[in-house]
This record gives C-alpha cells, structure tokens and sequence, in this order.
C-alpha cells in the first residue's frame, strides 16, 4: 500500500478512535484531563508539606510529572488489547496491522497534548517558561517513539499471552513507584544511579529540564532516553512483526 494511502488510513483510523472513545462523553476530552487533575490534587495535598517541602515549584514539578507518565500508561495500557478489539479490521480488511496500533498510539497523544496545554498554561502563569522550551519537541518526539514501540510489543505479545494484561497492570503499578513522580531524588544517591535505566525517568526529568526550570537539559540524560526510544522502537517493531502474521489465528 503506498505511503499516502497508509497516511490516509491512519488518519482515519486515529479519527475514529478518537470519537468513539469521547463520543459518549458529555465533556468529551476533558474527561481525559480530569484524572491526571484528581491524582494531582490528591498527592499535592499528600506530599506538599512532606516530599514536596522545600522542592522549587512543586505543583509545576508533580503535575509534569504526572502528565508525562499519564501519556505512558494510557497508550500502552489500549494498546495491549489493541489487536484483539480489532479482530474485524484485521481478517476483513488489507490494512497494515502496525498502523492500527499506531492509531491508537496517535488517539492518545491527541489526548496528550490537551494535558500539555494546560501545563503550558500554568507554566506560562507561574511565569517559569524560558527559550528552553525548544528542546521540549524533541524530547516529546523521543517519548512518542519509545510509547510506540512498546506498544506494539505489548500488543503482539497479548496475543499470545493472555495474562499479560493482569502481568503489565502490577509491572506499571511498580514502575509508577520507582519513578520520581511526586518525590524528589538526591542528587548522588543509589536511587539516581538506579534511576538512569529507567525511560520514563528521563523523560520527566528531561521534561521538567526544559519546562518547568527553564534549564538546558542534560545531554548524557537525552542521550540515554534516544537509545531507551530507539532500542524500545526497534526491539517492540521486530517482536509484532514476528507475531502479526499469525493475528488471525489468535483473534
């Protein structure tokens, strides 16, 4: 299938997504807007006095955070059951099967950049925006990436292995933990050493970097996150490849 009509069949694909995950809705989006609003208040007033004391712009500090993880864990967590919620698309139709978890990845990242307006927003009224904000495209291009590739890791994987979902939902409720969402790090303690393999942990970070304290982000930090993102991308690709021609058997 040539390019154009992949691009017009993610396209649609993406649009559909995404009315039909808001079309019932009577605030539609903004009901995506709301949880990462509720987990933010709950742990702002949790932690503002404990882990959050003495933190530089702690409300602008958790709430990045938590907009970072949320585009994360919203996109794998529909990707994984991606393949099997599309089984008449995938035996009736000559699509790609890469382009469907591509469209659910690109629904919510359509969704995310929502959440990004309005952290922008409070950004912008704190009056912390700074020039570094240019970086923060490429950072946010490195976090599509690495989503997209483990997606379609997962997505391939669950049809095969049919606990996984039960398996990813105590995995992402650990990583969630061990990453410094609403705690801050020590700058030369083993929870930073261990954090460097952690993704998700420079993406926040990186994020914050650029947003949140106007700092150039660091290098070795972006560095690192490139190779998680492309690693991520090129392990998850060959992984639904292997398994993809065998969709319809499983679905």
């Amino acid at each position: 299938m040539p390019i154009r009509e992949n691009a017009y069949v993610v396209y649609e694909l993406t649009k559909a997504e995404f009315k039909k995950r808001n079309e019932s809705s009577l605030l539609g989006v903004l009901w995506y807007l709301l949880g990462p609003l509720l987990t933010f208040g709950v742990l702002y007033v949790v932690f503002t006095d404990r882990l959050g004391s003495g933190v530089e712009r702690y409300s602008l500090y958790l709430f990045s955070g938590i907009v970072v993880w949320n585009f994360f864990g919203s996109a794998t967590a529909h990707a994984l059951s991606a393949v099997q919620m599309r089984a008449g698309i995938i035996k009736s139709l000559p699509v790609r099967r890469d382009i469907i978890i591509l469209s659910v990845v690109l629904d919510l990242f359509v969704s995310h950049l929502f959440e990004l307006a309005v952290l922008l927003l409070l950004v912008l009224a704190s009056g912390a925006l700074a020039w570094t904000a240019v970086f923060f495209p490429l950072i946010l291009l490195l976090q599509f990436v690495f989503v997209l590739g483990v997606s379609k890791a997962l997505a391939a994987l669950f049809c095969v292995f049919g606990d996984l979902d039960q398996i990813w939902s105590v995995v992402m409720k650990a990583w969630w933990f061990a990453t410094p969402i609403f705690y801050v790090l020590t700058p030369d303690g083993p929870g930073r050493r261990v954090s460097m393999w952690n993704p998700l942990f420079h993406a926040i970070d990186l994020s914050r970097d650029v947003l949140v304290y106007g700092t150039v982000p660091d290098i070795r930090s972006l560095a690192i996150f490139a190779v998680f993102a492309l690693v991520a991308y090129a392990a998850g690709s060959r992984i639904f490849a292997a398994i993809s021609p065998r969709f319809a058997e499983y679905v």
